[in-house]
């Protein structure tokens, strides 16, 4: 990481361990996997005490508040494909400024990483660049992706957009992680979290 970039990055940690110390503390807190199986509609039920975060996105699909996730005091629901881990507490917290400016802090983090990201970008391999269509049989979707030389990826699953990165031999879009493998005129994309979700992908265009 370049200075510039390493001194915004303190100034980030220490904004947010400004606006941690003032948050109160939680009675109690835990992780809970929601996930939507076939773009459906799903409610899982936990005690979320008014107050849940998305922690960790599992699915391609991107997962929107109020579109496809939500939550009440009795559970969280997810739809369209989102799969996720959400932080639930049991106690309540009228602390709102602070709250979003532990947001605004978290926000701040993420540009930070995006720029690294961007400035470590490389060429990736010829044969990784281009359009490829692929059918992933776990989420009952047929897959198309953009890969630019870059690395940028983006391309849609079903109704939904998707947007990420492919560096070396690992392709990123939102917080899911695959590693490909070239596999004759395409590759496969195995997931990191769990290798019996693979899907195989297809050239139908040049990205030149």
């Amino acid at each position: 990481m370049n200075t510039p970039l390493r001194q915004r990055a303190v100034a980030t940690l220490a904004a947010l361990a400004l606006v941690a110390g003032s948050l109160p503390a939680a009675a109690s807190q835990r992780e809970v996997r929601c996930d939507s199986r076939g773009l459906g509609y799903n409610y899982c039920r936990v005690d979320t005490g008014g107050r849940v975060e998305l922690v960790d996105k599992h699915s391609l699909f991107s997962c929107h508040e109020g579109r496809s996730w939500g939550y009440d005091a009795r559970g969280i629901w997810v739809n369209k494909g989102c799969s996720a881990t959400f932080r639930v507490a049991s106690g309540h917290h009228s602390d709102k400024a602070a709250l979003a400016g532990a947001v605004v802090g978290l926000a701040a983090l993420a540009a930070i990483a995006a720029n690294r990201q961007k400035s470590e970008a490389v060429e990736v391999e010829s044969w990784a660049v281009g359009n490829f269509d692929g059918d992933d049989d776990r989420e009952r979707v047929r897959v198309s992706l953009r890969i630019l030389p870059g690395g940028q990826v983006s391309g849609r699953a079903g109704d939904h957009d998707i947007n990420g990165h492919l560096q070396a031999d690992r392709l990123e879009a939102g917080r899911q992680r695959f590693r490909i493998e070239r596999r004759g005129n395409g590759f496969v994309a195995v997931d990191e979290r769990d290798d019996s979700h693979r899907v195989t992908f297809h050239r139908v265009a040049s990205g030149y």
